[in-house]
């Protein structure tokens, strides 16, 4: 036996040892991981029923909130279209150096309905406070959604026309004052918004339960 022989052999034996071990090892693991599977691990969820019945006591809860979310944000978008459309209305009329009227009605001219019908904006070259044919409309708002009222309060009415308006002068200035009041179907209270006409031709939100604001009443 030479000396390559004797150095070989123990090798030889020592990789036959480490192969038992590895094929040892590996029938082992399957059958514990099958162990596992089977008698330790356990699956949990929801059944159809038990969704159902969590997603029906979401939508119950939620509801007012969601409703009463909708609601403010139409409330808000129509308040800040009737000041934007007084505030259009005051830089047309020192822009163009001219009386400028804001009235309820359509694009047809003013009439006698009220401000949640809609409402135009118009150069009235002759103080007349109606929409004439050679007469430039500006601006036709389309009547408010939601049942919505935007009531104006008798301050603001001038007793000479057929109809209610607010005029601006050249110089920004408002010849009828007061105080638009618009609710929704919630009434009267926090919820309702009010927007001041002042003197000077701005226009300023008021807090709706101010003692110097006219109540509205909610369209029927």
């Amino acid at each position: 036996m030479n000396a390559m022989t004797l150095f070989t052999m123990p090798r030889m034996g020592l990789e036959h040892s480490i192969r038992t071990i590895e094929k040892d090892n590996r029938s082992r693991v399957p059958m514990v991981f099958h162990q596992l599977t089977r008698s330790s691990i356990r699956y949990r969820g929801f059944t159809l029923i038990e969704l159902l019945v969590t997603l029906a006591i979401v939508a119950v809860i939620a509801a007012p909130s969601l409703q009463n979310f909708v609601l403010n944000n139409r409330i808000r978008s129509q308040t800040a279209a009737l000041t934007s459309s007084l505030a259009f209305a005051r830089t047309e009329a020192i822009t163009r150096s001219t009386r400028v009227v804001t009235c309820p009605g359509t694009a047809s001219g003013c009439s006698g309905a009220q401000w949640e019908d809609g409402w135009l904006v118009f150069v009235d070259t002759n103080n007349d406070a109606v929409l004439d044919v050679e007469e430039i409309q500006l601006e036709v708002h389309v009547a408010l959604d939601g049942n919505n009222t935007l009531r104006r309060p008798t301050e603001i009415l001038d007793t000479t026309s057929p109809h209610d308006y607010v005029s601006f002068d050249y110089d920004g200035r408002a010849h009828q004052t007061g105080t638009f009041v618009l609710c929704d179907q919630r009434g009267w209270g926090s919820d309702a918004r009010a927007i001041e006409v002042l003197p000077t031709g701005r226009s300023r939100n008021l807090i709706a339960t101010d003692s110097s604001v006219s109540s509205c009443k909610p369209a029927s």
